[in-house]
């Protein structure tokens, strides 16, 4: 579909409307609400005290804090959340910010990039999560530049990005693999490599798109070219330079240190620079420079004398001499970190940190393209000439919050919008799976892949009786459906957020943790998964003290992560058939494909039959014979 330039303008528009509508929202859970009640909502956390400081990584300044009442928070707080800190009962021109470097139920630790004010220390404290505006900047900036391209190649991949010339390839040569591939793998890196503009990776549940990714690194560094590892959230980077250092590639990671695994963080661009020689001695002329401006002050504030002021004068000279040379021997010391490397990873929001300005790559990788908004995934096109996108539309979609922007285009990623202009033949699609039982497999591979899956033998027949002790006993076929109709386990909506949850449901999953749990699982190895978060939260207060290993969280959250069992809860129950985004079949789809050796889903089939794509799966488990009546099974109160 032929475009101009203007697209880019009506992507900008889009974008203002999400940056409005997520304005919007926060205001809307705020107005209103006295300090009490924006604590309840987890909009605010009240009464909170400092415990402890020590000096963290990169030089930051961690400070835990925790209920005066020693409390559980009323909600939860993620790693990588912003905040605003103010003393509970003063007033300040300025809030403290800080990152959440680690949350649990009844203690946070923040990290501050300089030295926090004071009251920090100095009595009672408010937290306030803070939106975070400068990822929309970066994607409105960088739709400008693309548009902008208009001579030489930066014309062409512009015309290309449009839809308006086709995209390149040059011939496929013959490479040697690092480690073992299956025939549409190899393809896939070959073609990947061959792209002289982009190429998709098409990786549905458990196909290997991370072994390809890995391998197109590989092969790309092997060939002396610099590359770029990037994706939208922090765990997808992570992951990727997991697969780099995997196959000993020199990576580095950008981004605060806050946000990246525990066990990658020495290999984050703070920690290595800190080590740098450059670096020690920055932080030397740091310190000299700061404590001649103490030196300074105090001339000023102690006496009005013309050798005060001349003192105050010489010494704030020189440091900010200091200061520049300070400053100048740590960029010198990041551009030497950086040469060196021959992967960067980092978030897509991040590529326009100071840091990386002015870097540039030959070959992009952009993982979870198929999350990424369209704005967010063109980033990744203004720092390398070729870019290969990975992901899959039949899981989830990026996350838009303006219906009108949605409608209007903002929800379709670029990987599927590239797919749409160029057809088939700029995109892989890999079709052997490795992580699922073939009766897992069946029903999404039928709806949503045309039946294409195929089970590597190693994984097909594979069930939980293969890691369970010799003497469990259990009804646990590869895919069990739970059917809760008539039973009067009717949904319920939470009075503050409007999610949705149902207590019925929940105590068949409770007690399906605990049979499996005294089956012999792994804990690790079983997660509970629903799609509202109401539900989550009800059931992770409940599975928690069953034992903190078992996962539990939203579906969207559990997307590219596996288990040998998942357990299910679908949630909807009314009489008017109504199952809100369960429609969203996509969402499903991530659902039902997360378990390796054993899938519970608990549901209402007088709600959810309706739709025609709830109907055949509740016919296929009745054909697979994993169908039972929850009037025929175990009192869920015989179990709690």
């Amino acid at each position: 579909m032929p475009r101009d330039v203007s697209f880019f303008d009506s992507l900008g528009r889009l974008l203002s409307l999400e940056r409005e509508a997520e304005r919007a929202r926060m205001e809307a859970l705020a107005e209103g609400l006295s300090l009490q009640q924006r604590a309840e909502q987890g909009l605010t956390f009240l009464d909170l005290e400092s415990l402890e400081e020590e000096v963290g990584l990169g030089g930051r300044v961690l400070v835990t804090l925790a209920r005066k009442d020693r409390a559980r928070f009323p909600a939860r707080l993620d790693n990588g959340d912003q905040v605003a800190v103010y003393p509970r009962r003063a007033e300040v021109k300025e809030p403290a910010r800080a990152l959440v470097t680690r949350a649990t139920a009844m203690r946070v630790q923040l990290a501050f990039d300089r030295s926090p004010p004071p009251f920090i220390h100095e009595g009672l404290l408010r937290l306030d999560r803070v939106p975070n505006d400068v990822t929309y900047e970066r994607m409105r900036a960088g739709l400008s530049r693309v548009k902008a391209l208009d001579k030489g190649l930066g014309r062409r991949k512009r015309e290309v990005l449009l839809g308006n010339e086709p995209p390149r390839f040059d011939s496929l040569r013959e490479f040697t693999p690092t480690r073992p591939l299956n025939p549409e793998q190899r393809d896939a890196v070959a073609r990947a490599l061959a792209a002289e503009d982009f190429f998709l990776v098409h990786g549905p549940p458990g196909t290997g798109k991370s072994t390809v990714l890995a391998e197109v690194a590989a092969q790309a560094v092997a060939r002396g070219e610099r590359l770029l590892c990037a994706a939208a959230s922090n765990a997808a980077v992570d992951h990727l330079l997991d697969l780099c250092l995997d196959k000993g590639l020199r990576a580095v990671r950008v981004g605060h240190p806050a946000r990246v695994t525990p066990r990658l963080q020495e290999h984050t661009l703070d920690l290595i620079v800190e080590d740098h020689p450059d670096r020690v001695l920055s932080r030397e002329l740091f310190d000299e420079a700061f404590s001649l401006l103490g030196y300074a002050r105090r001339q000023r504030t102690q006496g009005r004398s013309r050798e005060r002021f001349s003192n105050a004068r010489a010494s704030t000279t020189e440091a900010k001499g200091m200061l520049d040379e300070a400053r100048a021997l740590e960029r010198k010391a990041v551009r030497n970190v950086l040469e060196r490397a021959q992967v960067v990873c980092v978030t897509l929001a991040s590529l326009d940190s100071g840091v990386l300005a002015h870097e540039e790559f030959d070959l992009a990788l952009l993982d979870e393209a198929a999350q990424s908004t369209e704005p967010l995934a063109l980033l990744g096109f203004l720092r390398a000439p070729k870019v290969v996108l990975a992901g899959d539309p039949q899981q989830l979609p990026p996350t838009i919050l303006s219906p009108e922007a949605a409608k209007a285009g903002l929800s379709v990623s670029l990987f599927e919008r590239l797919l749409a202009d160029h057809g088939e033949g700029v995109k892989r699609m890999l079709r052997e799976q490795y992580r699922m039982n073939t009766a897992i497999m069946s029903f999404p591979s039928r709806e949503m892949y045309a039946g294409e899956l195929r089970a590597h033998p190693s994984v097909a027949g594979r069930t939980l009786a293969d890691v369970l002790p010799p003497e469990a006993q259990g009804d646990f076929p590869p895919v069990l459906y739970l059917d809760t109709a008539g039973k009067g386990f009717e949904e319920e909506q939470e009075k503050d957020t409007g999610s949705l949850f149902n207590t019925g449901e929940a105590d068949l999953v409770v007690a399906r943790v605990k049979e499996l749990l005294a089956a012999g699982i792994a804990p690790r190895e079983l997660a509970v998964i629903t799609p509202y978060r109401a539900q989550a939260h009800a059931l992770r207060e409940r599975v928690e003290p069953l034992s903190a290993d078992v996962e539990v969280d939203t579906v969207d959250a559990f997307q590219g992560r596996e288990k040998d069992a998942i357990l299910v809860s679908l949630v909807r129950s009314n009489g008017e058939g109504q199952i809100g985004f369960l429609s969203d079949l996509r969402r499903m789809n991530v659902a039902l494909t997360r378990a390796r050796r054993h899938l519970f889903v608990v549901g209402d089939s007088a709600t959810l039959s309706g739709h025609p794509f709830y109907a055949r799966f509740i016919e296929s488990t009745q054909e697979g014979q994993g169908y039972r009546s929850a009037w025929e099974w175990p009192d869920p109160a015989d179990a709690l």
